[in-house]
């Protein structure tokens, strides 16, 4: 075990002391007394703990370690106690004081726990949280498995195993995924490693712990370094694009304009890099015909109408959902088992093993190996039930693929080396703003993205921000709501089955930085820019007044002081508030923040002193290593990003494939 005994009871007590009993408000003792410690905390919060970096353990273990002392008291003005020695009353003061306390490490410590204790304790399966699940109305799917499930033959390598293969590829999300289907599919020689596993429809279930601990990185724990920011990334085979939520937008052309003037991009807007965009818009099969809104969907469709706004559909990588029996499916986020979402697992990755790509999963990569100036292959190790295999793979090209996170990270861990490598890093940093209707939304039900309203994209210049919803289950409903004490947030809980969430998403302008620590792990820094922060507040705004005209009842902003706005405001009252919301504390942790989109830490571009990846997707200070992912992508595009990197992959790829 990573903690002792004495560190569990205490990570035990401190989440009871977010998610612990208190008076009944209505008779059902059975939610009002439930508390984190019911659960087997122990054992989720081994297997969270062992996805993270030592950093974060030690980090961890240092609070934990103040949290026993007398010396507590100092850090809360009370009494010189350690927590478990606290009245209930005490230790709920303490985590209030801290998460509006002057000092960031200790309202970092603040959001660490609280969402430790609210993920795992409302994240739970119906058998272990019944009494919670039938008080917020919760209920999980019960579409079946797909008929026709995908079948990928993985690899298990023998210990100290070298392989040579023409192309070896890292990552097998929206890039790599590709790359490995185009390069089998032409007859290469393609060996497709994936530090995640291979999960298929099969496997994919309706318990948001299981599938979030299994599909996203660092079991979704991956933060920025200072905790302010809670990064999702995918994990597993198929990455991003096996737990995305499908929305498919092509990059808009004022977009792909500043790209090729600012970054030498002239090959855009040419019939080569068209015919990419067009052919991944087929082979992804994006439609609109899987769109239908559910309703908290209509409600922005609806009250981005009555501002006078303008909403259009979101088209989606899905088929059959409706003739499948998943139209009211809200599952996507946990891996799709029906089989309709499109995903590089089904479609690519599914080709490449038909086409005899080599597959590895549970792979990671250590570092690339080279001589002089070439990369020629990797060395990393496969994970194997419990037992560690290293393996060195000789490629005569490498194409990396992990994502903004990992991609960096990599070629820094291997010694390569650029003045912007890991710079440049875009989050779209997203905040949610809920609000309670009287009628029933069930916002983890039905297609979880349909409507987007994005008048406001072009505030400055190209930079604003746009409105969709997002699915929410109950895991990360008690992530995002607001605490200020037990009962409050107990209270808001019960709302869920009439909540409607928006989520409000920014073309950051700046950005941020991913670099390694000692151990090679990826660090990721960034802090959002005020010019970011300020059309981030006039999308949460916009998004109260599209939610009052759609019928919402009150209004919560994402700010840990709980923030609220009820509808028999008037439009004066309205005003007020939104003038006031720049004078609210935005520090980090002040506030819930959510990255689903990492982004340009290894960008391309004309300018080789600026950008590490020339416009042919080649490194440029090594030969035969390419970067087909997120982290190539110029800058932002201020759309969800999957289908610009699906292009930009496939255009590199074909340059490859017109190199041999």
């Amino acid at each position: 075990m990573l903690f002792t005994e004495e560190e569990h009871s205490l990570l035990a007590e401190i989440c009871d002391a977010f998610v612990g009993p208190v008076k009944s408000l209505d008779g059902d003792d059975a939610y009002w007394q439930s508390k984190a410690s019911n659960l087997d905390l122990k054992q989720k919060i081994e297997t969270t703990a062992n996805a993270l970096p030592e950093q974060d353990i030690t980090d961890l273990k240092k609070v934990l370690n103040l949290f026993s002392k007398k010396t507590l008291g100092i850090f809360w003005r009370g009494p010189m106690k350690p927590f478990n020695e606290l009245t209930p009353e005490q230790k709920e003061k303490l985590l209030f004081r801290w998460s509006k306390s002057s000092i960031g490490n200790l309202r970092k410590a603040f959001n660490v726990f609280r969402k430790m204790a609210a993920f795992m304790s409302y994240s739970a399966s119906a058998d272990e949280i019944t009494h919670i699940h039938s008080k917020i109305g919760y209920t999980s799917s019960s579409s079946k498995v797909s008929e026709n499930p995908t079948r990928i033959r993985t690899l298990f390598s023998e210990s100290n195993q070298v392989i040579s293969c023409e192309v070896l590829i890292v990552g097998s999300g929206a890039g790599g995924g590709l790359a490995a289907g185009m390069l089998a599919n032409a007859g290469k020689d393609v060996v497709l490693l994936e530090k995640g596993s291979y999960i298929n429809e099969e496997g994919f279930n309706d318990n948001e712990w299981d599938m979030v601990t299994q599909l996203y990185d660092r079991c979704g724990a991956l933060s920025t370094n200072d905790g302010g920011v809670t990064v999702f990334a995918g994990s597993c085979l198929g990455g991003g694009t096996t737990v995305n939520w499908n929305g498919s937008f092509a990059t808009p052309d004022r977009i792909l304009e500043e790209w090729s003037n600012e970054h030498q991009l002239g090959h855009l807007f040419n019939k080569e890099y068209q015919q990419s965009v067009q052919t991944v818009f087929n082979l992804f099969n994006v439609n609109k015909d899987n769109s239908v809104h559910n309703p908290q969907n209509q409600k922005l469709w609806d009250g981005a109408v009555k501002r006078g706004l303008n909403p259009e559909v979101i088209a989606r990588n899905v088929v059959d959902c409706k003739k499948n029996g998943f139209e009211n499916c809200g599952f996507c986020g946990f891996g799709c088992k029906g089989g309709c979402k499109q995903s590089t697992l089904r479609t690519t990755i599914q080709s490449a093993s038909e086409n005899g790509a080599r597959i590895y999963c549970n792979a990671e990569v250590k570092h690339l190996t080279t001589s002089l100036n070439q990369v020629t292959g990797a060395v990393g190790f496969q994970k194997i039930n419990g037992e560690v295999r290293k393996l060195t793979i000789k490629a005569e090209k490498v194409i990396v693929a992990c994502g903004s996170i990992h991609t960096p990270a990599l070629l820094l861990r291997s010694g390569l080396r650029h003045p912007e490598l890991g710079r440049n890093l875009y989050f779209h940093p997203t905040v949610g703003i809920a609000a309670r209707y009287s009628d029933l939304i069930e916002p983890w039900n039905g297609p979880m993205m349909s409507t987007v309203v994005s008048d406001a994209m072009r505030l400055d210049g190209n930079y604003g921000y746009w409105i969709e919803t997002a699915p929410v289950h109950p895991g990360v409903i008690g992530m995002t709501l607001p605490w200020t004490s037990i009962e409050q947030h107990k209270k808001d809980l019960t709302m869920a089955s009439n909540c409607g969430a928006f989520i409000v998403l920014t073309r950051d302008k700046y950005g941020g930085k991913v670099s390694i620590d000692n151990h090679g792990n990826a660090v990721i820094n960034y802090k959002m820019h005020s010019y970011d922060l300020n059309h981030s507040i006039k999308g949460m705004q916009e998004a109260s007044e599209i939610h009052f005209a759609a019928g919402a009842e009150e209004v919560i902003f994402p700010h840990r002081s709980r923030k609220t706005l009820l509808n028999t405001a008037d439009e004066e009252q309205r005003t007020s508030f939104y003038k006031q919301m720049t004078s609210w504390k935005w520090r980090t942790n002040d506030y819930v923040l959510y990255s689903a989109h990492q982004m340009s830490t290894c960008r391309m571009g004309g300018n080789s002193k600026t950008h590490p990846v020339r416009p042919d997707g080649s490194f440029v200070d090594y030969k035969n290593l390419f970067i087909a992912d997120g982290s190539a992508l110029p800058s932002c595009p201020g759309i969800n990003p999957m289908m610009s990197i699906m292009a930009q992959s496939h255009f590199t790829i074909k340059n490859i494939l017109n190199g041999y």
